[in-house]
């Protein structure tokens, strides 16, 4: 893989890979190795770590605020959150390394849904809101009666078969930034939000083979990059 969307196109990012598998409750006697399997595997610097009834949660950073990188694992779900992407081989580098120290833990997973969720705001070829709000209700037929209204933002949702994509105008202040990206660090800019979730399940056939999750990964990827591409010229 090679980075998709050049990095100065790029004001914020956040990647989601989760797995659900069948439940193992031997996980509940196993969270204390579960941590220390982790922080060996080293996937980033782990600098806090909670240990809850049926949860353990570990960042790089024990201010929520100040997170970077979080891991959550419960006795039939794992998530790997990061808003730090410094390239997309690095992140599932990461997540590699957290799924080894898991199945190190809990042995092998009968795997019901590999998701992935890939956040972010970009920068386009306009910085004026106003502008790049008009392309977007320029790009629908005026049957849908948007002239009637006078737009102040604009949101689309499609939902297709095992994903869904957000796609909407972005201004400095929007509240999306307080919503995906608390992080002080983030960069609030004018430009354009994409928000794709992509998975596969276990309905049909088994999804246990681990390059499944890497697929599923490269799929969203190539969705969030078809949607900058088209949204560029805005």
């Amino acid at each position: 893989m090679k980075d998709n969307i050049d990095s100065k196109n790029i004001g914020n990012r956040k990647f989601i890979i989760e797995l659900r598998f069948e439940p193992k409750v031997s996980m509940l006697d196993k969270k204390g190795a579960i941590v220390e399997l982790i922080e060996k595997a080293k996937p980033f610097n782990i600098f806090h770590w909670e240990i809850g009834q049926g949860e353990v949660t570990i960042r790089d950073h024990e201010n929520k605020e100040e997170t970077s990188n979080t891991i959550i694992v419960t006795f039939n779900r794992f998530n790997f959150i990061s808003n730090k992407i410094n390239s997309i081989e690095e992140f599932y580098s990461k997540f590699e390394k957290i799924y080894n120290a898991i199945t190190t833990a809990l042995g092998d997973l009968v795997i019901k849904r590999i998701g992935c969720r890939i956040i972010g705001t970009y920068k386009v070829k306009s910085s004026d809101y106003n502008t790049i709000l008009n392309k977007f209700k320029n790009s629908f037929p005026s049957k849908f009666f948007i002239d009637k209204y006078p737009a102040k933002d604009f949101l689309f949702n499609l939902v297709y078969e095992n994903g869904m994509y957000q796609i909407g105008p972005l201004n400095q202040e929007d509240d999306f930034y307080d919503r995906e990206f608390r992080n002080k660090d983030r960069v609030q800019h004018v430009g354009i939000a994409i928000d794709t979730d992509n998975y596969l399940t276990n309905e049909l056939k088994n999804i246990n083979d681990k390059s499944l999750i890497k697929d599923i990964y490269t799929l969203s990827l190539a969705v969030e990059k078809d949607l900058f591409v088209n949204l560029a010229d805005f």
